[in-house]
């Protein structure tokens, strides 16, 4: 079984403009959703114009912007399991508050976690795997997703630690910005090829961003 690249396509939802990533085996069309920020019921039409199987929803942090519509696609599709790093557990439990505090309207509380995820975990569906990156620094409890391919090429789903000419925020009480610059030491460690699929905005290389970060 020759290992590949999941198709993708990125939505761009929410008033943070943040960005979720269905990606899919081209084989079996097994997907998964990566950060659904808070169109759930918007991301499972196209799941199902598409005739995506969804299997799982990953999470890269816990920040409210991106975990609001985890709740409509676990309705849309028999308990759909939700993976993210138990280090941010603590912002799902918040995240209701914090969104409605933003957001300055109401919001349905977010399911916490069915499945924990850590360094090394991996996520398979089709022909595609999901490897876990531990990525502190935004969030305690960040993550990014690489995908790994035969030929070296790489593609990495990287939520708010990194950014097309930006790095995630580190002036939250929780945040911090020692390990934030070691966890984007490590992504500029990978090949420059390798493609960044950022939590907002466009995407862009290890290469764009070893020269815009200095490294």
């Amino acid at each position: 079984m020759t290992q590949k690249h999941p198709k993708v396509v990125a939505l761009t939802l929410g008033e943070l403009d943040t960005n979720c990533y269905i990606a899919w085996c081209p084989d079996t069309l097994e997907a998964v959703i990566i950060d659904p920020a808070d169109a759930g019921d918007f991301i499972s039409e196209e799941i199902l114009r598409r005739k995506l199987q969804p299997t799982a929803t990953l999470l890269t942090h816990g920040h409210f912007d991106h975990v609001l519509g985890v709740l409509e696609l676990r309705l849309n599709f028999d308990d759909m399991p939700i993976f993210m790093h138990q280090k941010d557990l603590f912002l799902i439990t918040q995240a209701q508050k914090s969104a409605e505090h933003w957001l300055k309207r109401t919001v349905d509380p977010v399911p916490k976690p069915t499945n924990y995820l850590k360094a090394g975990s991996v996520f398979s569906f089709g022909n595609c795997t999901l490897t876990t990156i531990e990525t502190p620094g935004h969030t305690p409890g960040s993550v990014c997703f690489v995908s790994e391919v035969s030929d070296g090429d790489i593609h990495i789903f990287c939520g708010d630690t990194i950014f097309k000419a930006g790095v995630g925020r580190t002036d939250f009480s929780y945040s911090s910005a020692v390990n934030l610059e070691k966890s984007l030491a490590a992504l500029m460690q990978y090949a420059p090829t390798t493609l960044l699929y950022p939590g907002h905005g466009e995407t862009t290389t290890v290469a764009a961003e070893r020269i815009n970060l200095g490294f």
